[in-house]
């Protein structure tokens, strides 16, 4: 058979009329030659490896709670509201906890590149925020509980340390 390029108009003809004649392969080959070629719509696993490559871990700086009274006077008096400060790759997380009529509110910011994204928080309850055009968010009625947060930025996912949520330890 000569190449497709060098038939006349009527061999070509010929050869389209003869394939549209052929009967369909079974479907179990339709189906066999389909799953050899990736679904566009699923994750690869390279795409699985990229991402948790891309998955950073945050590391606490600062906790509010943590520090030891400098002094006896009444700027040391304990505070309600708790503040952390996380540390990622340039970027900072700040984070306050504070008691709200309805449970808790977890607010802050990402402070570093330009970011978009959520913050997922998990735990005793579930609650997830879009960052808004500063990078900041705002959690409301989190119960008291042991939680992990997870950043989820247009490059990266950022976990932070376990976050206890609730009164300060007697």
């Amino acid at each position: 058979m000569k190449p497709l390029e060098r038939l006349t108009e009527d061999e070509f003809a010929e050869v389209v009329r003869h394939a549209v004649a052929m009967p369909n392969a079974p479907d179990a080959m339709i189906r066999a030659a389909v799953a050899l070629f990736p679904d566009p719509s699923k994750p690869t696993a390279a795409d699985r490896g990229r991402r948790v490559a891309a998955a950073i871990r945050a590391v606490l700086t600062f906790d509010s709670w943590g520090l030891a009274p400098l002094a006896m006077a009444v700027r040391s008096m304990p505070s309600d509201t708790r503040h952390l400060l996380f540390s990622a790759e340039g970027r900072d997380i700040d984070l306050r906890i504070r008691p709200s009529a309805t449970g808790f509110e977890l607010a802050g910011q990402i402070l570093g590149p330009d970011e978009t994204g959520t913050i997922e928080l998990n735990g005793a309850s579930q609650h997830v925020a879009e960052l808004d055009e500063l990078g900041g968010f705002r959690l409301d009625g989190v119960a008291p509980g042991r939680y992990q947060a997870t950043l989820r930025l247009a490059d990266a996912i950022v976990e932070l340390a376990s976050i206890d949520v609730g009164g300060r330890a007697p």
